[in-house]
């Protein structure tokens, strides 16, 4: 089971880790169901009572910090009806505190840290013989008054002998269709995720990855273009894009050059995108280019901050200027740039904010998106170095059941207003952006094939859209330059007063999201529409 967060994030693609557990326990004579609830809203109790989750014999939890109040609600009520089921805990939260959990929550029987294939198979086979079963290498148990702590499990060491994530999820949600729309072919493509390695080398403070260790291993070349064979044979879908959900793809550039040329063996018209660090970025340079012959089209980047003392707390090992020249290398080469970004930390200040926007604002990003890298703030996850930097720095012990809020954080009293000035503006004006966004280039690919269409009216919705772009920075910009005054602007006028004024003709923010929406719906595109639309294009 992946119980839920507490809130929908739109996800597409279903939870990988536990499909290889399901496909090892099959391929070893055991069978599994599994139940997606990562993105409901409902109450975790009343889901579980739904799909009857108390009929099974074990029932295992895939747990981030996010999670866990979801989890412990979900295992008390499974043991209260069923007092034999085994309750089992994995991921990288039940990892960072297996022991907190099995002393506070007599609901759960058992966690397995890190890895869990090989751990979990053992717990299947030895279900009825509870000898056996509390010994298991990885494990962690209740015995008595204290815990039994097993020796770590050692890393699976060949990933190639792992079973494809092949298995199927009942979602209360269901899956939208994983697409790619590629520009440069100029056609929406079905998608599919891939994990072609596990783990990263490097020691960024706050990534949950260390949680589970720092173990890199990488799968051969072959296998990962036979796993694009065998999806599209088992689902009976030409998957032509792929996404590498890799912690870091990108640690071994001549193999990721293998990967990419097994694909294109596969189907040239095949292409992919991963996430990696800066350094390696410009480490790797001369490959790049190959890359991209062989279909690569955006790699998700690891930036973070342009502040130097920011990038020093989260363990970085990387400088401003790096994140520069990597941003500028691959725009170079025409590769796209898919932003990571840390806006807000605890200990941020006003000269760390500035240095952020004016590298946005350089580099090219005001036209990004979407602008979810504004109101980002770091999270402090449980087996974290920042958070235990946090918890000595602030003085206290952070429970380990807790997420902190990150926005209710800051050290410095104006980044905090800040902070909660920008998150009106996400709450008042951000939605409707995006929904005029939206609306507005939909209609604009409209117009461009109607040789019909009002040139004036196509003119000035495309200066709409681009200042709707800019919109959410602008605001920023004001709104840091008034916090660097000490907020005169705020105090007296409101945060009315730090709206933009947009395009050639200084139109008020309010009165370009009419104009857009009154062009859009003129050119067919009600709100209705629109979504419909964004979804038949992947761009939901």
């Amino acid at each position: 089971m992946n119980p839920s967060v507490g809130f929908s994030d739109r996800r597409k693609s279903k939870p990988i880790g536990l499909a290889y557990l399901m496909a090892y326990l099959r391929a070893n004579g055991f069978e599994s169901t599994g139940f997606d609830f990562g993105d409901s809203e409902d109450d975790p109790v009343e889901l579980a009572e739904l799909y009857g989750l108390d009929t099974f014999d074990i029932v295992g939890f895939s747990v981030y910090n996010e999670s866990f109040r979801a989890t412990a609600a979900t295992a008390s009520w499974i043991k209260s009806r069923n007092p034999d089921c085994l309750v089992v805990l994995g991921g990288p939260h039940a990892t960072a505190v297996h022991e907190q959990i099995l002393r506070r929550y007599p609901c759960v029987d058992t966690v397995i840290r890190r890895e869990g294939e090989a751990a979990m198979l053992e717990l299947v086979r030895a279900y009825r013989e509870p000898h056996v079963l509390t010994k298991i290498a990885g494990t962690t148990w209740r015995a008595g008054d204290g815990l039994t702590v097993n020796v770590d499990r050692a890393f699976v060491p060949d990933l190639d002998q792992i079973p494809f994530p092949d298995a199927e999820f009942i979602s209360h949600s269901g899956y939208p269709s994983l697409t790619y729309y590629d520009e440069v072919q100029g056609r929406l493509k079905p998608a599919l995720t891939i994990c072609s390695s596990r783990s990263c080398p490097y020691n960024c403070s706050f990534c949950g990855v260390l949680t589970i260790g720092r173990k890199y291993r990488s799968r051969d070349a072959s296998r990962v273009a036979e796993e694009l064979r065998h999806f599209r044979d088992q689902h009976g879908v030409n998957y032509q894009h792929v996404y590498f959900s890799d912690a870091n793809f990108f640690v071994s550039p001549p193999r990721a050059l293998e990967v990419a040329q097994a694909l294109h063996e596969v189907d040239p018209a095949v292409t992919f995108s991963f996430g990696t660090r800066v350094n390696q970025i410009l480490k790797a340079a001369a490959v790049l280019p190959e890359l991209k012959k062989y279909g690569l089209r955006f790699i998700e980047l690891g930036i973070e901050s342009a502040s130097a003392p920011v990038l020093e707390r989260l363990a970085k090992s990387v400088t401003p200027d790096v994140n520069v020249a990597a941003v500028r290398l691959l725009r170079r080469l025409g590769i796209e740039i898919s932003l990571d970004f840390i806006m807000l930390d605890p200990a941020t200040t006003l000269a760390d904010v500035r240095a952020n926007l004016e590298f946005l604002r350089d580099n090219g990003f005001y036209d990004y998106l979407p602008h979810d890298h504004l109101y980002s703030a770091l999270v402090l996850y449980q087996g974290t170095p920042i958070r235990d930097f946090y918890a000595a720095r602030r003085g206290v012990e952070f429970d380990p059941d807790d997420l902190p809020n990150p926005y209710t954080m800051f050290e410095v009293p104006e980044v905090q207003r800040l902070s909660d000035e920008l998150h009106a503006f996400r709450r008042d004006w951000q939605g409707r952006i995006d929904d005029a966004l939206a609306q507005g280039e939909l209609a604009l690919l409209s117009m461009a094939d109607n040789p019909d269409a009002p040139r004036l009216a196509q003119a000035w919705l495309q200066i709409d859209v681009v200042s709707l772009r800019h919109a959410p920075n602008l605001f920023f910009e004001h709104l840091l330059a008034d916090a660097e005054s000490g907020f005169p602007r705020l105090r007296a006028q409101g945060a009315g007063s730090l709206l933009p004024s947009l395009g050639p003709d200084s139109t008020t923010l309010p009165q370009v999201l009419e104009r857009v929406e009154s062009t859009a719906h003129a050119a067919g595109f009600t709100p209705e529409r629109e979504q419909l639309t964004r979804h038949e294009r992947g761009q939901a």
